[in-house]
């Protein structure tokens, strides 16, 4: 503390909301005595890959400067804000590091991420600066240990705005950075645009992720299945409670709010609420997934028959919704328009709710064929998946136009949702909801489905709850 004068701690204190309340003597009191803690000296295995990708990713942009910021929490409440993610092109092409960072990839392809370091014990602001200080929030990494980590140059934030005033031509991902977006010019979000096109084929890296990712998803659907006597006692919070805390076990939590639709709620296609009751003689829908510590997630969704069997008008319909969910996968494989599995499964869709005596029905009588099962299936039949569980959105509309590649990651998910208030359902039909969803990587020889640990089949589930209940 020798370095700090009385007058500079006087200065610090004058500028924070405690100076009310610690003294020049308590701050040097609280400031000293403290050891630095030794960095991890483990290798990181995610630091290589990344390093390829930014080169990919300068190289598409030869001689501009390309700046991704980490982002920050969002503020919940006064001074308490929301668990921090790191933003989804940073993580893929740099890791984790604090809230704040900025990657920059200068013209000439070299990389250098400004780090917004947190006040390190010894240091006053580790005491004043009561949300980012080392006595508040534990210790930082010192610069040089998060480059060694990393892979990659590590300097002071402070350098930043330099490093950007510096250079004419630049893009930036935008909305997460007001510096950032302050000083580098919208391009329309064409860098954001590219990183998409980039994460769309996965390496095997990240299918290995992935791969986690889901089998951890198995793991909380089977301890959902397991405790459903006890979900009918304690409703939907209990179930959304029982897979996160696998999720948080096993990753860094759930990847979205899962629906854990019980009896009708299981027709609501966004039923985040997750309020209401699990009857004994309805059906569960679960659709949860877990966000690996990379963020890498899953997105699994089965429909359990809570007291461990179909009735036989659950059945019917899930059999229907099963029979569309096995059409779309065996269609997925290498050369194949990404369109084609949602048409198939549409087309099985339609022949089940003629089966099921939902059509012909004389008010859709206008509508054309592939327009008459979209009120009780509502949905596309999947999307991209990967550090985003939506992955690679921004650029949505590009992949429905293309084909399948080899490391292509997606989710197949048909489904059935008859409401409790749809007079064009049959009256023993409504408050049936059944969707089925798996997470499938497009291989070389066809398709891997990686939640396959789950079954599909309604008597597959039936056999698969009986061994566990």
């Amino acid at each position: 503390m020798s370095r700090w004068t009385d007058e500079q701690l006087g200065e610090l204190l004058a500028s924070t909301e405690v100076r009310r309340r610690v003294s020049i003597e308590h701050l040097r009191a609280m400031t000293q005595g403290w050891s630095t803690p030794a960095p991890s000296t483990a290798v990181w295995t995610g630091a290589a890959p990344r390093h390829a990708r930014r080169a990919r990713l300068a190289a598409h942009f030869a001689g501009e400067q390309l700046v991704v910021p980490i982002g920050r929490a969002p503020r919940r409440t006064n001074d308490l804000y929301y668990a921090f993610r790191p933003a989804t092109d940073f993580m893929w092409l740099v890791g984790d590091v604090d809230q704040g960072s900025v990657l920059v990839v200068e013209p000439d392809g070299t990389s250098v991420v400004y780090v917004d370091e947190r006040p390190p014990y010894g240091h006053p602001m580790a005491l004043l600066d009561s949300l980012r200080g080392a006595v508040w929030d534990g210790p930082p990494l010192p610069l040089a240990a998060i480059g060694e980590q990393l892979g990659v140059e590590v300097r002071p934030i402070d350098g930043l705005e330099q490093a950007l005033r510096a250079v004419p031509s630049s893009r930036a991902v935008r909305g997460l950075d007001p510096l950032v977006d302050s000083l580098v010019p919208d391009d329309g979000q064409e860098l954001e645009k590219q990183l998409a096109r980039l994460r769309l084929v996965k390496e095997a890296y990240e299918i290995a992720e992935l791969r986690d990712a889901a089998d951890a998803s198995v793991q909380g659907f089977e301890t959902v299945a397991r405790a459903l006597p006890e979900a009918v006692k304690h409703g939907q919070p209990f179930v959304e409670g029982l897979f996160a805390s696998v999720a948080r076990t096993r990753g860094r939590g759930i990847s979205y709010t899962p629906v854990c639709g019980g009896g009708s709620d299981a027709t609501v296609l966004h039923w985040f609420r997750n309020t209401g009751a699990v009857p004994a003689d309805e059906l569960l829908l679960l659709d949860a997934g877990v966000e690996g510590r990379e963020l890498y997630s899953s997105d699994v969704t089965r429909t359990l028959p809570v007291s461990g069997r179909f009735t036989p008008a659950q059945r019917d319909v899930h059999d229907v919704v099963s029979a569309a969910h096995r059409a779309a996968v065996d269609l997925v494989r290498p050369g194949v328009a990404y369109a084609e599995p949602g048409l198939a499964a549409a087309a099985v869709l339609r022949d089940g709710l003629r089966s099921l005596g939902v059509l012909p029905h004389p008010a859709l009588a206008q509508l054309a064929e592939d327009d008459l099962g979209r009120r009780w299936s509502l949905h596309a039949i999947g999307h991209m998946l990967g550090i985003d569980v939506h992955d690679c959105a921004v650029v949505a509309e590009e992949y429905y136009e293309t084909t399948f590649e080899v490391g292509h990651v997606l989710t197949i998910e048909p489904g059935l949702y008859f409401s409790p208030y749809d007079d064009y359902a049959p009256a023993h039909l409504r408050g049936i909801g059944v969707r089925i969803e798996d997470d499938v990587v497009v291989t070389p020889e066809g398709h891997e489905v990686i939640s396959d640990a789950l079954p599909t089949t309604s008597d597959g589930i039936e056999n698969w709850l009986a061994g566990l209940l």
